[in-house]
C-alpha cells in the first residue's frame, strides 16, 4: 500500500537530516515523499538538494503557510495514505508500518496518530489530541514522564498535525472549496480543525502507540528562539542534562505574531465546527476561558486587538464552510463531548 509523506519545512535545516534519514529506512518501503519547501532562508533546500536527490522538492518562493503547505503536498502525492510531517520528527523504523495496521483495522478509521515522546525519549508529547473542557486542543500526555500510562490503543478525537497519518479517500470526503487543511489559518490549529470536522463527517482517529516517533515541539520556532541545537548525529540525547534543551511552549510565551494566529483560528475553529447543541453543553466553560484571554491581550499584547478587524473579513467564507460542514453531520453534541477532558 502506497503511502506518501509530506514533509512540510519552513527554516529547519538543523532538523531535516535526522528526519529524512529516518524516513528512508522505514520498513514499510512502499513509500512516496514530498518536501514542500516555504520559502526557508536557512540551509534546507541545500541539505536536500545535496544529499537527497531521489527525494521530491517543491520549492515555494514565499512562506504559504503550513496549511497551504500541507494542501500543496496532499495535491502533490499518490498515496493511498498520507503521512503529513513536520521537520522536527524522527521516526522509528517501524512507524509508518505500524500506522497502516491501525488504519487497516477499520474502515471507518480515517486518521491515525502514534505516540510521539520529546527527543529525551522519556517525556510525552502526544499520544493523541483531545479537546479540553475550553475547547482548546489537549495533546493526552503532553509533558509528562512516559511510564507507559497510554500503551492501550483506542480512539481519540484527532491527531497533532506533527506526525498526522491520513486515509485519502477520507482527505477527499472531508475537503471544503477544494482544501483539506482551511489556508485561511496560515498555521496552529489546522489539525484539531481537519480532525472535528472529519469526526462529525462520521469518521473516527485512532491511536496506537505501536508507532513511535520523537518530536522536537517548537521546532519551527527554533530560528526566533535562543535554543540549543539538536544533536544531528543520534535520534536522542538521554543526557538527563540536555531535557533543559527542550522548551515547554505555551501560548503566553509565543511570539506575539503566533498569538495572533493561535487566536484567530480558535475562533474560526469554533466557528466551523461547533453546533448550537454543543454550544449550549460548553458555553459555561467558554464564559469562564475567553474573558481571561482577552483581559490579557488588553492588558499586555494589546497589539493582539487587530485580530477582531482581521475576523471580520473572514466572517463570510466562514460562515458558508460551517453550513456545508453542519449540513453533513452525523454525530450528537453528547458523542463529541465524550472527547472532552476536564483536568
Amino acid at each position: 500500500m502506497l503511502v506518501s509523506v509530506v514533509v512540510v519545512n519552513w527554516n529547519g535545516a538543523r532538523f531535516l537530516k535526522n528526519c529524512l534519514d529516518s524516513i528512508l529506512i522505514q520498513s514499510h518501503a512502499d513509500l512516496d515523499i514530498l518536501i514542500i519547501d516555504n520559502a526557508s532562508e536557512d540551509k534546507s533546500v541545500q541539505i536536500i538538494r545535496e544529499g537527497y536527490p531521489q527525494l521530491r522538492l517543491i520549492e515555494n518562493a514565499e512562506n504559504r503557510g503550513y496549511c497551504q503547505g500541507c494542501n500543496q503536498g496532499i495535491d502533490s502525492s499518490f498515496g493511498n495514505y498520507v503521512l503529513i510531517l513536520n521537520p522536527d520528527t524522527i521516526l522509528t523504523p517501524d512507524f509508518i508500518k505500524n500506522l497502516v495496521s491501525a488504519i487497516e483495522l477499520d474502515p471507518r478509521i480515517g486518521m491515525v496518530t502514534g505516540k510521539l515522546l520529546r527527543f529525551d525519549q522519556t517525556t510525552l508529547d502526544t499520544t493523541g489530541q483531545f479537546l479540553r473542557w475550553n475547547l482548546t486542543p489537549l495533546e493526552r500526555g503532553y509533558g509528562e514522564k512516559d511510564t507507559g500510562q497510554f500503551d492501550t490503543p483506542g480512539y481519540c478525537f484527532s491527531t497533532c498535525g506533527a506526525a498526522a497519518f491520513y486515509r485519502r479517500t477520507m482527505l477527499e470526503d472531508i475537503k471544503i472549496k477544494g482544501e483539506y487543511f482551511d489556508s485561511s489559518f496560515f498555521t496552529y490549529y489546522e489539525d484539531l480543525d481537519l480532525g472535528w470536522r472529519a469526526q462529525l463527517f462520521g469518521w473516527k482517529c485512532y491511536y496506537t502507540p505501536r508507532a513511535l516517533a520523537f518530536h522536537y515541539r517548537g521546532g519551527g520556532l527554533s530560528s526566533q528562539l535562543p535554543v540549543a541545537p539538536c544533536s544531528s548525529s543520534r535520534v536522542a540525547d538521554k543526557n538527563p542534562r540536555t531535557k533543559n534543551l527542550f522548551p515547554h511552549f505555551s501560548f503566553f510565551n509565543k511570539p506575539s505574531s503566533l498569538q495572533r494566529h493561535i487566536i484567530k483560528n480558535r475562533y474560526l475553529t469554533l466557528l466551523k465546527n461547533l453546533g448550537f447543541k454543543d454550544f449550549l453543553l460548553i458555553f459555561p466553560s467558554l464564559f469562564l476561558f475567553d474573558p481571561f484571554i482577552w483581559i490579557y491581550v488588553s492588558l499586555i499584547r494589546p497589539r493582539l486587538l487587530r485580530i477582531l478587524p482581521e475576523l471580520l473579513p473572514l466572517l463570510p467564507e466562514t460562515l458558508e464552510k460551517r453550513r456545508i460542514i453542519q449540513s453533513r453531520r452525523v454525530v450528537s453534541a453528547s458523542y463529541i463531548r465524550s472527547f472532552l477532558r476536564f483536568h
